[in-house]
């Protein structure tokens, strides 16, 4: 063969000793060979190596390097036996300012540390989303709201308010200024929030009063206004009138049932015609009145039924409460 046939050339001292050179030179290539372990996208291999740095490595493996991607240990990192190399792939977030937003490449690591990684500031008042302590996950997007504040001081008119009193010698519905209002002024230090630039809310920190308020004082009547009515019974003093439903029973059993046989209204008195049944929220008990179609009436008991606008005349008879049947009515309220 003809490498035999060159050592075979040579003079034999010359050739033993390039012979020794070429197994020394194996042998100290087999010696200078690593162990590596290298791990991407999941997927793990293990190879000798006499690369001296960890990015010679990957070179050699013709790993490429993405924007973001994170390699473990160092790219300079020297190369050791049994090193293991770990790459991790980046993916995209959108990473949004208030100057705009921006795709950014990252692997899974905490909001924070991907903002200081991307160069975007943001301190303590500013609103971070997700959480700064909040793990990123593939295409997620993060938002910086860049809060501010300042203090001001300001003069504000203070508003007066309107007061209402009951007074008993106004007639009702009538209206009386007894005080004329004015508004009054303050000094507020005041905290103005702003989001982005844009002022988002205000926060009274302090208040001096530089000039008292004085509110409006209105008295309202409420003495009832007394009109006269003219029937062919008389004259009646009244102060109001309802339109209500009436209905009407008899003290007997056939309207009463079981308590026919007390024969009194709730206040005491015994029924008959004039007595009438109201309800007390309406119309209180004891209330003289005149009734449209029935006569002079005192609201003098309460039933189940009578409930709101509605009232319950008294009959001496079943028959002539038949005969009123159910109707609306006025309802006087008489003076005393």
């Amino acid at each position: 063969m003809k490498g035999c046939r060159f050592f075979q050339k040579l003079p034999l001292p010359v050739g033993i000793a390039c012979l020794a050179f070429i197994i020394v030179s194996c042998f100290a290539y087999v010696l200078a060979l690593d162990q590596v372990q290298l791990e991407v996208d999941g997927k793990t291999v293990q190879f000798k190596t006499v690369r001296s740095t960890v990015k010679a490595v990957l070179a050699e493996r013709k790993i490429t390097l993405n924007p973001g991607d994170r390699v473990v240990p160092d790219l300079n990192a020297p190369v050791t036996e049994n090193l293991h190399i770990e790459v991790t792939r980046a993916f995209p977030v959108t990473i949004k300012t208030s100057s705009g937003q921006f795709e950014y490449y990252t692997v899974a690591r905490p909001v924070r540390e991907v903002l200081l990684s991307a160069n975007v500031a943001f301190d303590d008042d500013d609103r971070v989303t997700p959480a700064l302590d909040q793990w990123v996950e593939p295409h997620q997007e993060i938002e910086v709201v860049d809060v501010t504040s300042k203090v001001l001081t300001i003069t504000v008119p203070v508003k007066a308010a309107t007061e209402y009193l009951r007074d008993t010698t106004l007639e009702k519905g009538t209206k009386k200024v007894i005080q004329q209002g004015q508004d009054g002024l303050a000094e507020r230090q005041v905290k103005v929030v702003y989001e982005n630039g844009l002022e988002k809310k205000r926060i009274v920190l302090a208040e001096k009063i530089l000039k008292p308020k004085v509110n409006t004082v209105i008295a309202l009547g409420i003495k009832p206004i007394i009109r006269v009515l003219e029937t062919s019974r008389g004259s009646y003093r009244y102060y109001d009138v309802k339109v209500m439903d009436a209905t009407a029973y008899s003290p007997g059993p056939e309207s009463c049932g079981v308590y026919a046989k007390y024969g009194r209204t709730y206040t005491g008195k015994k029924a008959g015609f004039g007595l009438v049944a109201v309800d007390p929220r309406v119309i209180k008990l004891g209330t003289k009145l005149y009734i449209e179609g029935y006569g002079l009436a005192e609201a003098a008991d309460i039933g189940a039924a009578i409930k709101g606008n509605r009232i319950d005349l008294c009959f001496e008879t079943y028959r002539e409460a038949i005969m009123f049947g159910r109707k609306k009515v006025k309802v006087y309220i008489l003076s005393e």
